[in-house]
């Protein structure tokens, strides 16, 4: 029976997961095995507040349906989280290791961060004679960070040079953009380079290249620069930057091969690293790329960022553009089915199964859930480039079954959430395209936001139409009031003008106002109007707009869409004189009603449609009086 190893990441350290992923595939060629891999991002928010809400992926592992877990312990920034994975793991009782971090009664295989890190300053040292260094890590308190802070003080020591605090310094992190910013305001014209900086990741030592070029200081000739990782940059840079090889590779393929065997729960394997000597340290070793191939590689890079950019800003785009959950979803399908270079040609887009009530949820901040349900549906699915029926799964099935296949494959699953809330998750088949760069940490992320704007886009869509409709509503007789008829009423009279269309009006006056008010009170006056108004719109289409225009006045505007000529004077005074006839009122209701009808030809304006309908009206208003003379 194939075997399921699951492994749990947070995806910063994406150049060491790419290798480690590719190790553990290399190691299990043999084996009929899966690799599923729950990747997410921690960050902090514009507020400052750690968001820690990706890592409720972990969630959706049932360790009991896996033969294997594997742990990368040191990527996962939250002792918190480890302590309940460690826990849910030992309750499962399936095997488990834990990678560069120790966890209680689990394995462990570790990076020899210190031994690469030793030789790579000892070589400064004793091949090219450095006397003066200067240390710089991130605030991070990693295990990683720590040995090779460690192997850079013993080779001090060793080799008899004093350690210079003043010039062990601490970036905000061991990110490149940290870093720059760090090294340029602590060199700007305050401070003098040493003659070696060493660097405790590759991302950092590329950064005070960048700030020693910018002060005039030659690399390696007035200062060396080493790093850590050995990550593609550190071969493309000018000049190449010496470095530590982690040999992620070698560990991804050691824990593949340990993980599906009985091994003892407290033993700890350890996996040595390699420095790596190229041009920042001042020599030519191991370099193979020509400048023409780098010069390539670079553009290569550049154009591929550009394309994942524009990829972000078509899914934004989408959801911005959508009117609703319909169109959303149809243009989403219609856009992955073309465009998914970085999603794969093998991927599904999972939402909660309450995912359509959650798009039109009017709330203003979704609560706290970080839970994904007991099933799940397909927003998205590709299958062999080509686009699938959306299915509904149950959620400890994790992928559909037409994404399985007999050979060793492996699946990348990622939340997609905005702050607490969790909506779904992406699954990929055999495609770490989006680990690369931090790309995950983006897709996953515009993703989720786009998701909350398009809530909040219809959100205040419908609080928008509320407030049209209280603004434009009539309180006491229920139609449209003057303020509707400049918003709603104009706007369909030039609209039936547009579809060839002629408007229909009519006017109704109730008969003797004045004379109810000043005679039974203001009650029954308001009485009289609530009465003709219910009686105009239960004769009227229901697409037609009653407008209360008058204190007594009331404006009909409809089209002859679907009008067959119908007498609607005859019908109102009919519904009046039937509704009055059983209320008993101390006084004779009525109205007199006016009709005219504009072609769509005509010149006239509302306005003056409505002044030629109200002609009509008085005229009628006139025999009326004659009448009851």
């Amino acid at each position: 029976m194939k075997k399921k190893i699951a492994v749990l990441s947070c995806g910063w350290s994406y150049y060491f997961i790419n290798d480690f992923i590719n190790g553990m595939r290399e190691n299990l060629k043999e084996t009929s095995a899966d690799i599923y891999l729950f990747n997410c991002y921690d960050y902090t928010e514009f507020s400052g507040y750690p968001n820690l809400t990706g890592y409720s992926v972990y969630k959706l592992i049932n360790y009991e349906d896996y033969d294997g877990v594997i742990i990368l312990s040191d990527l996962i920034n939250s002792p918190r989280v480890l302590e309940m994975e460690r826990q849910r793991v030992l309750k499962s009782g399936k095997n488990a290791l834990s990678v560069n971090s120790k966890l209680k009664d689990i394995s462990s295989i570790r990076i020899d961060n210190y031994s690469g890190t030793y030789e790579l300053v000892s070589h400064l040292i004793t091949e090219h004679k450095i006397t003066d260094f200067a240390f710089i890590s991130g605030k991070e308190n990693s295990v990683d960070i720590c040995e090779r802070y460690k192997a850079f003080r013993e080779a001090l020591l060793n080799n008899k040079i004093p350690i210079n605090m003043d010039k062990v310094y601490f970036a905000q992190r061991s990110d490149y953009n940290s870093t720059y910013d760090f090294v340029k305001e602590k060199f700007h014209g305050k401070e003098s380079f040493p003659q070696a900086f060493v660097c405790a990741t590759d991302l950092m030592a590329m950064a005070v290249l960048k700030v020693a070029k910018e002060n005039n200081v030659r690399i390696p000739e007035d200062m060396k620069i080493v790093g850590y990782d050995d990550i593609p940059y550190s071969r493309l840079s000018n000049p190449t930057i010496s470095t530590v090889k982690s040999n992620a590779h070698k560990v991804g393929a050691e824990a593949a091969k340990r993980v599906l065997n009985c091994f003892n729960a407290n033993q700890i394997v350890t996996v040595k690293t390699s420095p790596v000597y190229r041009e920042s340290c001042g020599c030519n070793k191991m370099i193979n790329d020509s400048t023409e191939n780098i010069a390539f590689q670079m553009l290569a890079s550049e154009k591929q960022n550009e394309y994942f950019s524009a990829q972000m800003e078509n899914i934004e785009e989408i959801f911005t553009e959508a009117t609703d959950v319909f169109t959303l979803l149809t243009n989403l399908e219609v856009f992955f089915a073309k465009n998914h270079t970085f999603e794969g040609s093998d991927f599904c887009i999972f939402l909660k199964s309450d995912w359509s009530s959650v798009l039109i949820n009017s709330t203003e901040k979704l609560p706290q859930n970080l839970s994904y349900g007991q099933h799940v549906q397909a927003i998205t699915s590709i299958q062999n480039n080509e686009k699938y029926t959306r299915e509904i799964i149950n959620t400890r099935d994790l992928i559909p079954s037409k994404m399985k296949s007999d050979e060793n494959n492996v699946y990348l699953i990622m939340p997609i959430y905005n702050h607490s809330y969790v909506h779904g998750y992406y699954v990929s088949k055999n495609n770490l395209a989006l680990i690369e760069k931090h790309y995950g940490y983006t897709w996953t992320r515009t993703f989720g936001n786009a998701i909350e704007r398009f809530r909040k886009q219809n959100m205040f869509k419908n609080m928008s139409q509320q407030y049209l409709r209280l603004s434009t509503r009539d309180a006491l007789s229920g139609m449209i009031n003057r303020v509707g008829l400049e918003k709603i009423a104009k706007p369909f009279y030039s609209q039936n003008k547009k579809n060839g269309l002629t408007t229909v009006l009519f006017f109704v006056d109730i008969n003797k106002m004045k004379h109810i008010n000043d005679n039974f009170g203001h009650l029954h006056g308001d009485l009289a109007v609530k009465t003709i108004a219910s009686c105009v719109m239960e004769a009227i289409p229901k697409t037609w707009l009653p407008i209360r225009y008058g204190g007594d006045e009331f404006l009909v505007v409809g089209n002859s869409k679907n009008y067959n000529g119908e007498d609607y004077c005859k019908i109102i005074t009919d519904l009046i004189t039937k509704k009055t006839s059983i209320m008993q009122l101390p006084y004779n209701l009525s109205a007199s009603i006016g009709t005219y009808s504009v072609l769509p030809t005509s010149t006239l304006t509302l306005e003056e449609a409505v002044e030629k309908c109200d002609e009509v009206m008085y005229k009628v208003k006139e025999e009326y009086h004659k009448k009851m003379q």
